[in-house]
């Protein structure tokens, strides 16, 4: 099954329709699920624990992002806010695998490059230190691990560990991350594509399951593929 986002206008004579969404002028992203295993090249112990949908985002041509999603993540507890659920993933948890494409040059959020390739998404929390307080308005991340590295991380299970073999090979001496952002407001579709006009960031909204003490319930996030923060 395939869902796509898109936009289009129908001219009839003399009336124009038009149907708006991620495709707009104003929205030059789209959006496109359907089913397709993950990439060969991930390990099984990865694989097993992921959805078989792929969420593809393209902006002109054909998809720079494709991401597979946990299956579910497991929280530590459950909490009144989507932030503190966000919060209670622990760190180094699985959220899913990327592929970026080298159609075009991609860049996280904090603009540095990211380069073509398989990677493993890893849940990061910035440090709270003088180089990072006030940077972002969230300090929860995904941070992207070269697939062909993960399983080292798994083994050493240190969060500072992650941050640096993931800054490895970097031109910036940084890890790739994205943003994510807890949405508060369960309304509406899931998956979609939204815009922070303000900021300029651009969001995959989405729905994970989850579990906390064995009950299951939701984790709704704004992944930033694209934009940039204050880092």
């Amino acid at each position: 099954m395939k869902k796509v986002l898109s936009a289009w206008c129908i001219q009839l004579s003399l009336v124009v329709v038009c149907i708006l969404s991620v495709n707009s002028p104003a929205f030059a992203f789209t959006l496109n699920v359907e089913d397709k295993d993950a990439p060969a090249d991930v390990r099984d112990e990865v694989k097993e624990k992921l959805s078989g949908k792929v969420h593809q985002i393209s902006g002109d041509g054909e998809p720079f992002f494709e991401f597979w999603f946990a299956k579910t993540v497991e929280l530590n507890a459950i909490a009144k806010t989507m932030k503190d659920m966000l919060e209670n993933l622990d760190e180094i948890a699985l959220l899913g695998v990327i592929v970026v494409h080298d159609n075009e040059e991609r860049f996280d959020f904090r603009e540095d490059p990211i380069d073509p390739g398989t990677y493993v998404m890893r849940m990061s929390l910035q440090p709270q230190d003088g180089n990072h307080m006030g940077t972002s308005p969230f300090d929860t991340f995904a941070l992207l691990v070269p697939q062909d590295r993960d399983e080292e991380v798994v083994e050493i299970d240190d969060p500072e560990e992650m941050v640096d073999i993931a800054s490895e090979h970097t031109i910036a001496e940084h890890p790739p991350i994205l943003s994510l952002q807890p949405v508060e407001n369960a309304e509406g579709e899931f998956p979609r594509l939204t815009h922070d006009e303000e900021e300029d960031w651009y969001f995959l909204v989405i729905e994970l399951p989850a579990t906390a003490d064995g009950e299951p319930t939701k984790l709704n996030l704004n992944l930033v593929f694209e934009g940039i923060g204050d880092l």
